[in-house]
C-alpha cells in the first residue's frame, strides 16, 4: 500500500490524535482503501498522530535491536556514538564538583547539554544538579527498558518549549509486555579496571482491559585508573605540580625544598638537575581515578487500564539510585596559599616564603556521590464522539532528583597557616629527621586541618497539563486537524555546600555556588496540520512560554520574568510515492536556568597559558612548571548573574528522503542553527587575551612576581553561535539463501561552527580543529540466519587540524582519522533464550593525543574517543 494512500486514509479517520507521550494515547486506526485498519503513530517533533515516521522534521529512530547491535553497554554510550552528537558528550570523570563526576549527558550539534531536551516517553526527564536542572543524565536510563530512541535533529521550541534548541531525544520505553525475562551481561576491557556487570529482570501482564510492565536493573562498573591509561613512564610526560607532598617554598632568592625527602616520597620528582632548580614536583595523575566505581539500581513500571469505553488511565513510575566513588590526588593547599615568615624557627632561608604544599600524607581526595531520582506520572485519556470526534487528555507528573556528595580529605587553609606559625612543624626537615619521622609529622599536620566537604542538591518538579485535538475539516484532497494544550510547572531547586567549603577557606573541593531558587512556568501551544492536493502536508506550531524565577543571592531575594512566543512551520511534499522533499523553520528560545541567574561565587582552578608572563624575558625557562605545555591551573571565581536575558535563535532544516526500493532508502538533510545572546562565563583564556590586548584587566589579579594570583568570571549574555552542516543516512537489506543481510550507515558533516565571545567580535570557526571534527559517522552490517545472527559496527571520527596557527600555539598535534570496530555473534537456543559474545574496539585503536611530541595527564578527549582499548563482552538472555 502506498504511503500517500495510507496518509489519506488516516486523515479520513481523525489524524489529529492526542499525543503528549509516545505510550500515552489509545491506539487509533483508520481504514485504508481495502477496508483494512492502519494504526496511526506518534512521531517525535509533532503532537499530531500520523501514519509515517517521515514528515517535515528529520527524525532518527534507533530500535531496541539497533541499540543491541551497537555493542555499547549504556544508553549514554549509544547516544554518544550518534553522528548528530558532533563533538562528543560529557561522561563523568573524577575531579568535577556538584555531582558532575557521576553523570553523563548528550550534546547534539556540538552545543552544551542544556540545549538538548531529553524526554522519557514524551515527558521531560529530571535535570542534574550540576546543570541546575537544565540537562538530563542519560546514564540513569536502564538499557532493558528501552523500546526505541527517536532523535529529532532540529530545534523544536514551538513544540516542546525551552531547552529544545539543538534537538530532542525521546526515549520510548517498553509496554504491553507479557512474560518473564532475565538477562546478564559483562564487559572486560583490556586495560586494568573498567569491568562492568549488569543484571536485568523484566516482567509484564496484559489483558483486554490494560497492561502493566515492571523492569529492574542492577549495574556495576569498576573504576578506571589514570595510571592505567596515560603514559607516566614516557620521558616527554609533563604534568607535574609544584604543590607537592614534600613542600616547596619560594622567596626572593628562588625556590627551596628538601631534596632528600623528595627522593623518598611516593610520586615525587626532584628537578634539581633541570633548568627549573630547587623544586620537588608531584605526579598527581598516578593516584587518581579517571572513571569512578559505579553501582546503580533502577526500576521502571508502565501501566494502563481501560476505565470505560473511550476512557483510559495510564501511568509510569520510575526510580534510580546510584552511588559513584571517584578519586582525585591529595589536596593541594592552594585556595589560600600558606606562608612562612622569615623569622620562623624552621625557615631554612631567613626570608619570607610562599609555600606550595599538598596533603598527600592525609590521603587522596575521595568523593562519594549519591544520586536518587524518582518520577511519577499519571493521566486520563479519552474520546468524545462529537462532530468529527475530540481526543483529550489530562496529565500530572512529579519528579524529584537529589544529589549528596561527600568529599574527604580536604584541607582547612586557616588551620594549616596557624600550625605553621606555631613553629611546631619542621616541614622542610631542617632538623634532619628520618623520612618516617618527618612523614609522621606531616600526617599529624594535615590531620589537624582535615575537612570533609558536603554538597547537597535537590531538584523538584511538579507539572499538570492537558490537551485536546480534533479534525476540523476534511473535503476531498484537503483536510485540517489541530491540537491545543496548556502546561503548568513549578520547580524548586536548591544546592549548597557546607559553610566552611562555601567560605573560600578550604582547599581541594568546590563550594560557594549555592542556589536557592524557584521557578513557575506557564505554557500554551497549538499545532495545525493541513493536507493539501498533490501530496503536500503543512505543519505549523506556535507556543507561548512564561517563566517567573526567584532566587536568594545572599543579601537579597531577586526575581526575573521571561516570556516568549516561538513559531515553527514545516512542509513535506511527495512528488512520487518513493520521494519525500521537506523543509522546516522555527525559532528557538532558552530561559536562563536558576544556577546561571542565582548561584553565588564558586571557586575553580582553570587551566590556561599565561603568555603575558611566560613570554617575557627568561620567565618561561625560570619556571617551566608554571609555563608548561598546555598551561597551568589558576584560581578562578565564577558566579551567577540575575540580570541575564533569554537566549534566542533560529533553526532551519531541509532535505530529501528517497525510498528507492522496498529495501533501499536514502536521506540527505541540511541544517543551519543560530543562537544569540548566548549565556556563558568568560573563559580564563579569553580574559588573558583581553588583558594582553588592553595591557591591563580588572578581572585578573597578579602577585608581586607578576604571575596570576586570582581571576574573576561571571555569566553574561555575551556570545553567539552559528553552525550548519549535512546529515546523510542510508539503509539496505537483502534476503539470500545464506541469510538476511542489512546495512545502515549515517554520516554527519559540520560545515561550520562559528562562535563569538563578545558582541561585535568577528566569529571564529572551530569546525575541523582539535575536538571539533567535521566528519562523524558509523556503519552497521547485520546478518541473520535461523537461530544465529552477527553484526559489525564501525564508528568513524574525522581528522582534525592542530589549530596551532589559529590559537597562536606550537605544541598541539594534528589529529588523524579514528576508526573503532565492534563485532558480535548471537545464538538463539532451543530453551527460549539467547547468548551473545562480542568485542568492542576489535583492533584496539588508540585514542589520539592533543599534544605534539609530548604527553600529559588526560591528554585525550574522553567524551569523544574510547580510551579503554579492546573490550570483550558477553550477554545471556532467558525468557519464560
Amino acid at each position: 500500500m502506498h504511503k500517500n494512500v495510507l496518509a489519506k486514509s488516516v486523515r479520513l479517520a481523525l489524524i489529529s490524535g492526542a499525543a503528549a507521550a509516545a505510550f500515552a494515547s489509545p491506539a487509533v486506526f483508520a481504514a485504508d482503501e481495502d477496508g483494512e485498519k492502519v494504526e496511526r503513530i506518534e512521531v517525535t517533533g509533532s503532537r499530531i498522530k500520523q501514519v509515517d515516521m517521515e514528515n517535515a522534521s528529520p527524525v532518527t529512530v534507533l530500535t531496541a535491536e539497533d541499540i543491541k547491535l551497537t555493542g555499547e553497554s549504556t544508553i549514554a554510550d549509544v547516544l554518544n556514538n550518534s553522528s548528530v552528537n558532533s563533538f562528543g558528550s560529557w561522561r563523568g570523570t573524577s575531579g568535577y564538583g556538584s555531582g558532575a563526576a557521576a553523570t553523563s549527558s548528550v550534546q547534539m550539534r556540538g552545543l552544551d547539554a542544556k540545549y538538548t531536551l531529553v524526554l522519557l516517553d514524551g515527558r521531560r526527564m529530571p535535570g542534574t544538579s550540576s546543570s541546575s536542572g537544565a540537562a538530563a543524565d542519560t546514564s540513569r536510563i536502564p538499557m532493558a527498558i528501552v523500546e526505541r530512541i527517536e532523535i529529532l535533529r532540529e530545534g523544536a521550541s514551538a513544540v516542546y518549549g525551552s531547552d529544545a534548541v539543538a534537538g530532542v531525544i525521546n526515549i520510548i520505553t517498553k509496554k504491553d509486555y507479557q512474560g518473564l525475562d532475565f538477562s546478564y551481561d559483562t564487559e572486560l576491557p583490556s586495560t586494568d579496571g573498567g569491568d562492568t556487570n549488569r543484571f536485568t529482570v523484566a516482567t509484564g501482564y496484559s489483558s483486554d482491559k490494560g497492561n502493566i510492565t515492571l523492569t529492574y536493573e542492577y549495574y556495576k562498573a569498576d573504576a578506571v585508573w589514570d595510571k592505567d591509561i596515560w603514559k607516566f613512564d614516557d620521558p616527554t610526560y609533563f604534568d607535574y605540580s609544584s604543590y607537592s607532598s614534600v613542600p616547596n617554598g619560594v622567596g626572593d632568592s628562588g625556590w627551596i625544598t628538601n631534596r632528600d625527602m623528595c627522593n623518598q616520597a611516593p610520586n615525587t620528582y626532584d628537578l634539581t638537575d633541570s633548568a627549573d632548580t630547587g623544586r620537588c614536583l608531584y605526579s598527581y595523575g598516578e593516584v587518581t581515578k579517571l572513571f569512578g566505581d559505579v553501582v546503580q539500581n533502577s526500576v521502571l513500571s508502565n501501566f494502563s487500564y481501560e476505565l470505560a469505553d473511550n476512557l483510559k488511565f495510564r501511568g509510569r513510575t520510575s526510580a534510580s539510585l546510584s552511588e559513584t566513588e571517584t578519586r582525585y590526588a591529595g589536596t593541594p593547599v592552594s585556595t589560600n596559599l600558606p606562608t612562612m615568615s622569615a623569622d620562623n624557627a624552621y625557615n631554612p632561608t631567613g626570608e619570607d616564603l610562599d609555600l606550595y604544599m599538598r596533603g598527600a600524607q592525609l590521603g587522596n581526595r575521595d568523593t562519594r556521590t549519591e544520586i536518587n531520582d524518582i518520577d511519577f506520572f499519571g493521566g486520563l485519556v479519552g474520546f468524545i464522539d462529537v462532530g468529527n470526534g475530540i481526543d483529550w487528555e489530562v496529565n500530572g507528573q512529579h519528579s524529584r532528583s537529589s544529589t549528596n556528595s561527600f568529599n574527604e580529605n580536604l584541607i582547612n587553609d586557616d588551620i594549616i597557616q596557624n600550625l605553621i606559625d606555631s613553629e611546631e612543624y619542621d616541614i622542610f626537615n631542617t632538623t634532619g629527621m628520618s623520612y618516617g619521622d618527618w612523614n609522621s609529622q606531616m600526617e599529624d599536620l594535615y590531620g589537624q586541618a582535615a575537612h570533609t566537604g558536603l554538597y547537597q542538591a535537590r531538584y523538584v518538579s511538579s507539572q499538570v497539563d492537558g490537551l485536546i485535538s480534533t479534525l476540523f475539516l476534511d473535503e476531498n484532497d484537503f483536510s485540517l486537524s489541530g491540537v491545543f494544550g496548556i502546561e503548568y510547572e513549578t520547580v524548586d531547586f536548591t544546592q549548597k555546600s557546607d559553610p566552611q567549603s562555601a567560605s573560600g577557606r578550604v582547599s581541594g573541593g568546590s563550594g560557594g555556588d549555592d542556589v536557592n531558587a524557584t521557578r513557575d512556568r506557564t505554557s500554551a501551544f497549538m499545532e495545525l496540520q493541513a493536507s493539501l492536493p498533490f501530496n503536500v502536508d503543512i505543519n505549523a506550531a506556535v507556543r507561548y512560554d512564561n517563566y517567573d524565577q526567584e532566587g536568594d543571592v545572599g543579601e537579597q531575594v531577586v526575581a526575573g520574568s521571561f516570556d516568549n512566543v516561538s513559531p515553527q512551520i514545516g512542509i513535506a511534499w511527495r512528488p512520487v510515492d518513493s520521494l519525500l522533499v521537506r523543509a522546516s523553520w522555527g525559532e528557538s528560545f532558552r530561559a536562563p536556568n536558576m544556577g546561571e541567574m542565582f548561584s553565588s561565587q564558586a571557586l575553580s582552578f582553570e587551566t590556561a597559558d599565561d603568555n603575558l608572563w611566560c613570554d617575557a624575558g627568561t620567565n618561561a625557562a625560570d619556571d617551566a612548571v608554571y609555563c608548561a605545555v598546555g598551561g597551568s591551573q589558576h584560581k578562578t571565581w565564577f558566579g551567577g548573574n540575575p540580570d541575564l536575558k533569554p537566549e534566542e535563535g533560529e533553526s532551519l532544516t531541509t532535505g530529501v528522503v528517497w525510498n528507492a526500493t522496498d529495501s533501499l532508502a536514502f536521506e540527505l538533510s541540511y541544517y543551519d542553527l543560530t543562537l544569540d545572546n548566548q549565556i556563558a562565563s568568560t573563559t580564563l583564556t579569553r580574559l588573558l587575551k583581553d588583558e594582553s590586548d588592553s595591557g591591563s584587566s580588572t578581572a585578573i589579579i597578579r602577585d608581586a612576581d607578576g604571575k596570576i594570583d586570582v581571576a574573576y568570571s561571571f555569566d553574561r549574555n555575551m556570545a553567539s553561535l552559528e553552525t550548519s552542516g549535512f546529515d546523510f543516512k542510508a539503509s539496505y537489506s537483502i534476503d539470500t539463501e545464506y541469510g538476511d543481510f542489512g546495512i545502515k550507515t549515517e554520516l554527519g558533516y559540520v560545515q561550520d561552527f562559528k562562535q563569538t565571545s563578545e558582541p561585535g567580535e568577528a566569529a571564529f570557526d572551530y569546525a575541523g580543529l582539535q575536538d571539533y571534527p567535521e566528519y562523524r559517522g558509523n556503519v552497521n552490517l547485520a546478518w541473520t540466519s535461523g537461530d544465529m545472527s552477527a553484526a559489525w559496527t564501525t564508528y568513524y571520527i574525522g581528522s582534525q587540524e592542530s589549530g596551532n596557527e589559529e590559537y597562536g600555539t606550537d605544541y598541539l598535534a594534528d589529529i588523524p582519522s579514528y576508526f573503532k570496530h565492534n563485532i558480535q555473534f548471537s545464538y538463539y537456543h532451543a530453551w527460549n533464550g539467547k547468548v551473545t559474545l562480542g568485542v568492542n574496539n576489535l583492533l584496539d585503536e588508540e585514542a589520539p593525543s592533543w599534544y605534539d611530541g609530548s604527553v600529559g595527564w588526560r591528554d585525550v578527549n574522553t567524551g569523544l574517543y574510547d580510551v579503554l582499548g579492546r573490550t570483550v563482552f558477553f550477554k545471556i538472555q532467558q525468557s519464560f
